[in-house]
């Protein structure tokens, strides 16, 4: 069974609904491409959101929203740099530490990086034992933020 969606990006803005966890897939990079319902969205539903992800070029949408996403996908750094203003270190300028909150945004690289991401995500709610099972079940090796084997091919190291 296809799942369906129950609301669109203008009807959940409309009605005030509040996520607690917005999650930005990997998607269009070029600002032309996104639909300015869903930039809108995020940037309505970041700033009270409990938790914020992002996964490779969600972090583009992300900073086109002007909210804060820390350091980026290691392959959409230049993308960050050229169309937002972002700095070399893939920044998105004036927003690191600004918003006068504590964030708890979680981003990764490429799309595969994404299932850590979800997994450490999973460890952060529930707990390690939970996490492991879940890692175990699906057969992905644990890793944390400090293994990246493709910093190298990316060039940040």
């Amino acid at each position: 069974m296809e799942p369906v969606a129950t609301l669109t990006y203008a009807d959940a803005m409309a009605s005030g609904k509040q996520f607690d966890v917005l999650w930005v897939p990997a998607g269009a990079v070029d600002a032309s491409t996104i639909p300015k319902e869903e930039i809108a969205f995020i940037a309505q539903q970041a700033p009270k959101a409990k938790y914020v992800m992002s996964v490779c070029g969600g972090a583009v949408q992300l900073a086109f929203a002007g909210r804060p996403c820390g350091k980026t996908s290691n392959d959409q750094q230049g993308v960050l740099s050229s169309n937002s203003g972002g700095n070399s270190q893939g920044y998105p300028v004036g927003t690191e530490g600004s918003m006068g909150r504590r964030w708890n945004v979680w981003t990764s690289s490429g799309v595969a990086a994404g299932s850590d991401m979800a997994l450490a995500f999973v460890e952060h709610l529930a707990g390690r034992e939970v996490a492991r099972f879940i890692r175990g079940g699906i057969e992905i090796p644990e890793v944390t933020e400090q293994d990246d084997p493709f910093a190298t091919f990316h060039g940040l190291v």
